[in-house]
């Protein structure tokens, strides 16, 4: 009995003993530290130390210390400044210790650090222009922007001893700085992004991918070298808090499972085009083609895990999955979650069985299925206000609801039920009532306590413009009607370096056919018309260039002077490795099938092999001559000028047929003047696309130009063809039966018709006249100055290039004189803008006086006056003209009652001396007359 007394005894006291020992060793090493402690930190090392917009401190290693404090019961205070402040803060004691820090050989001859706490990944981030270097060692050339005090440049340095850098005072200066286009490369911790305002200066021209890790750091706590004491206290402090907590802590700052590495996304499924899993067990959809792109976009990886509707929503709130990849909340559906982003508007529409409705009032007053988590229930009820509302929980059984009777149509997302219905055949059942649509807003939804993830997604998506959104849309919604974004009239992302690069080029050249309508032509008023003058607008309206359209007869001369530099653009070329040597080129904008061209007895083939020793007519140096040759050596070619040309060798029998493009051929053929000529496709060949050629000098304008093609999406191409394009595709029978009964009908009205045309010809000449002088007075409105009637900037672009081909050729010189009106601006002060308007014409009646009738005087702008000199000796000869100049306007000019004396500063260019283009000529010129200005005018240089 006394031995079980004794085992008792020593089995409770043993324990006990153990426990107040420990409890003795802890409160040893607790006691080792203050009562309370200063602590410094970063002001803006998002998320692990910084400030919040509250001005709080705030971050991942903030909250480990304040768990920290709690489990010590040491009372802790935060000091945040900048990264390089709170360093120095530690070394004058002025705090007692450091909340975190990298390691590094300098520092250890200062601090003595603690155990790690924590950890990140720095990188190197790289520009655009050089994400294919792959090695930090590749980066010497450049210099790399770094904020001052970490530990960057040291472990840059221990991986590439010659880098060199640029160092800043803080985050914000070097972020300034990489979006100003100084930097091409700097170093930062993962998730540098966050806390700053979004940028896409900088999110397009420093893409995740491209970055290159510098080094995995290892966060501890510094103290003083004489505070070593301390670090035990510390450590054991950290050791004390549990693992579940930290775990949480670093979910809510960086918005996913750090062993995962990404943020997991719930999803539910059978909701296509939204949002399924496709034939590969893989996610897909709109909505998964968005997150992966927000995953692009943040360097953030993405997991996906499929559920049901109901199943996906749970996920989130048992904290299996951290967002919901998109769900309808509205005040109808309330999750209880929080909307941490709106990402999408899905279209919804009424659909009727087996009876099209022509207004949404005829089902006002019967049966109308919805499913029962519909939002726009209050709207509907507006416009079928006596309307019976019935509530179906799937698709399917709103189908069967409307095939028996039982409701006389539905209201469900467009986009989903189109692909539902076409996928279970039953699309030709149902109409779809376009007029009226209802938005369903689709949410991101996250746990109420995830602000900061929640934060981090809508951050991500404002990275993702209306393009790339639209492109997606593209993709996966088949009907326009159910897009919300249009990549039509949306203005591209043009970076600040590619803005100074297009501003660099001046005036870019576009050479184009006067006679290949309708993709080009030149119009009744000499201006360059067509299709390609549509597509150069839309790349002038979102590159903001200037684009100078010039004129050529031929394709020859024009290929010839783009490969020469004296023109920089071409249209609707070919792509062949016969030409990419020698010049740059566009993606397609253009399809471009072929079609052939011959006599209404011909009989219609549709193979070019069955043509065999026929005589083909092709426009000279068209890449499809080639291929012909290549693939056709049976084929007798002929080449012809253009498409007129090709046309009218048919007609006349020279040849058998002509190959043209399907868009310029029936084009050509609608326009009427070949009524014995038919089209037919051309099966055998491969269809090509229209590329835009360009001058290899201009290489980096390529993927601009590109940029911006790409907003000509398959509604624009529609949209174009059907302006310039009527094509008809009935049968080569119909078209002859037509032509039979038109002449038929005309042998029996012939008379009539001579008649009335006898009667009408003298109107009809009345009103040709009428019309030709409308055009002539429309013409010079376009091409003259409306106050002095002198030719405008256009006309002098014109006739300046001709003047260059003309003296080019002939070898002689001509000039161009630049004059600026000396204190002009005093006139219309002085005496109000109707004195300045009359000064200007007498100005100009006095300039047309001094130069011959072959030279052109134009007004250039304001009080500028430009005057070109045809075929002169020397530069003497223009000096001359401008002595002449300041003589006849050095005399007062009456304006009314008042005399005025006017002066001018002249600058001359003489061509080919001070340039060999209109710009380099024009610039020349007007340097020569600011540098007059300068020195007080009334003269010349």
């Amino acid at each position: 009995m006394n031995l079980i007394r004794t085992l008792l005894v020593i089995v409770l006291v043993i324990p006990f003993f153990f426990f107040v020992s420990a409890n003795e060793g802890t409160s040893s090493v607790a006691e080792s530290l203050p009562s309370s402690m200063t602590l410094s930190m970063s002001e803006d090392a998002y998320p692990y130390q910084f400030v919040d917009a509250k001005g709080n401190a705030a971050g991942v290693m903030v909250d480990l210390w304040r768990e920290w404090s709690i489990v010590t019961g040491t009372k802790v205070t935060f000091k945040p400044m900048q990264w390089h402040q709170s360093l120095q803060a530690l070394t004058d004691e002025d705090v007692d210790l450091h909340i975190g820090m990298a390691v590094t050989e300098e520092r250890l001859r200062q601090f003595s650090y603690a155990d790690k706490v924590s950890s990140l990944h720095s990188y190197l981030y790289l520009h655009k222009d050089i994400a294919n270097k792959k090695s930090i060692t590749e980066i010497k050339p450049f210099k790399i922007g770094i904020i001052e005090g970490t530990s960057h440049e040291a472990d840059l340095l221990a991986i590439e001893p010659k880098l060199t850098f640029k160092y800043f005072k803080t985050k914000q200066a070097l972020y300034d700085a990489v979006v100003a286009g100084e930097l091409y490369a700097f170093a930062a911790i993962q998730g540098y992004y966050n806390g700053i305002p979004i940028n896409f200066e900088l999110a397009n021209n420093f893409h995740i991918s491209s970055r290159l890790l510098i080094k995995e750091i290892d966060l501890s706590p510094a103290v003083k070298i004489q505070n070593a004491a301390w670090l035990p206290a510390i450590n054991q402090g950290f050791e004390q808090i549990h693992t579940q907590l930290v775990d949480e802590i670093e979910k809510r700052w960086f918005g996913y499972r750090r062993e995962s590495s990404g943020v997991v996304i719930a999803m539910q499924m059978n909701v296509e085009p939204f949002v399924d899993i496709g034939l590969d067990g893989l996610p897909h959809g709109l909505f998964v083609d968005l997150w992966r792109l927000w995953s692009e976009k943040t360097g953030i990886a993405i997991d996906f895990i499929p559920s049901d509707m109901n199943g996906s929503i749970e996920l989130i709130k048992q904290g299996h999955a951290d967002v919901h990849i998109g769900y309808p909340e509205s005040d109808q559906i309330n999750t209880g979650l929080n909307r941490a982003n709106h990402i999408y508007s899905v279209k919804s529409r009424f659909f009727s069985y087996e009876k099209e409705i022509k207004d949404i009032s005829e089902v006002d007053g019967k049966r109308i299925g919805l499913f029962a988590t519909s939002p726009y229930i209050i709207e509907l009820r507006k416009l079928v206000p006596n309307a019976q509302i019935r509530y179906y929980d799937s698709i399917d059984q709103l189908i069967k609801a409307s095939r028996d009777g039982d409701i006389v149509g539905f209201v469900a997302s467009s986009a989903y039920t189109s692909h539902y219905l076409l996928n279970h055949k039953s699309w030709s059942e149902f109409y779809q009532f376009n007029a009226v649509d209802f938005d369903t807003n689709i949410y991101n939804l996250t746990n109420l306590e995830d602000v900061e993830l929640a934060e981090r997604i809508a951050n991500g998506f404002k990275l993702i413009s209306q393009y790339e959104m639209a492109k997606i849309e593209q993709k996966w919604l088949l009907n326009k009607a159910d897009r919300t974004f249009s990549t039509i009239d949306k203005k591209i992302y043009i970076s600040n370096k590619e803005k100074q690069y297009l501003a660099s080029l001046g005036a870019i050249k576009l050479g184009y056919l006067t006679e290949w309508a309708p993709m080009e032509y030149q119009n009744e008023l000499g201006e360059f018309s067509g299709i390609n003058k549509d597509v150069v607008n839309i790349i002038t309206h979102q590159l903001g260039i200037d684009i100078i359209p010039v004129a050529y007869q031929n394709w020859s001369m024009l290929n010839q002077d783009l490969k020469m530099g004296k023109i920089h653009l071409v249209g609707s070329m070919a792509k062949n490795s016969h030409r990419e040597p020698n010049l740059e080129f566009t993606e397609g904008y253009w399809p471009s099938p072929w079609a052939i061209a011959t006599t209404l007895t011909q009989q219609p083939l549709f193979n070019l092999s069955q043509y065999n020793g026929k005589r083909i007519a092709v426009v000279k140096d068209y890449n499809v001559i080639n291929i012909l040759r290549q693939q056709f050596p049976g084929l007798e070619i002929v080449q012809v000028e253009s498409t007129k040309s090709g046309l009218n060798a048919v007609s006349s029998g020279h040849v058998d047929l002509f190959i043209e493009q399907v868009v310029t051929l029936a084009y050509a053929l609608n326009e009427g003047g070949f009524p014995d000529l038919k089209m037919a496709l051309v099966a055998d060949l491969t269809e090509q696309k229209s590329h835009i050629g360009v001058y290899p000098k201009l290489k980096e304008l390529v993927p601009i130009l590109n940029r911006a093609i790409e907003t000509i999406d398959e509604t624009k191409q529609q949209q174009l063809y059907q302006d310039w394009v009527a094509v008809d595709l009935r049968s080569e029978a119909d078209k002859y039966q037509k032509w039979f009964n038109i002449v038929l009908f005309g042998l029996l009205i012939i008379s009539v018709i001579t008649f009335v045309v006898f009667l009408g010809n003298k109107r009809l000449k009345l009103e040709i006249s009428r019309r030709k002088n409308a055009e002539k007075k429309i013409k010079f409105i376009a091409e003259h100055d409306p106050v002095t009637k002198l030719p405008n900037r256009g006309l002098l672009d014109d006739r300046l290039a001709c003047a260059i081909n003309s003296h080019h050729r002939e070898q002689v010189k001509f000039a161009l004189l630049f004059i600026d009106l000396d204190k002009f601006k005093m006139v219309n002060d002085q005496y109000g803008h109707h004195i300045g308007d009359a000064l200007l014409i007498g100005i100009a009646d006095l300039l047309k006086t001094v130069v011959r009738k072959s030279d052109t005087v134009s007004r250039f702008g304001g009080d500028e006056f430009v005057i070109l000199l045809n075929k002169i000796e020397s530069a003497q000869c223009a000096a001359k003209v401008a002595d002449n100049i300041l003589n006849v306007l050095s005399e007062p000019i009456k304006v009314g009652e008042i005399s005025l004396i006017a002066s001018a500063s002249i600058g001359i260019a003489v061509y080919p001396d001070d340039g060999d283009d209109p710009i380099s000529l024009l610039q020349f010129a007007d340097k020569k007359m600011y540098t007059v200005k300068k020195q007080g005018g009334d003269k010349h240089s």
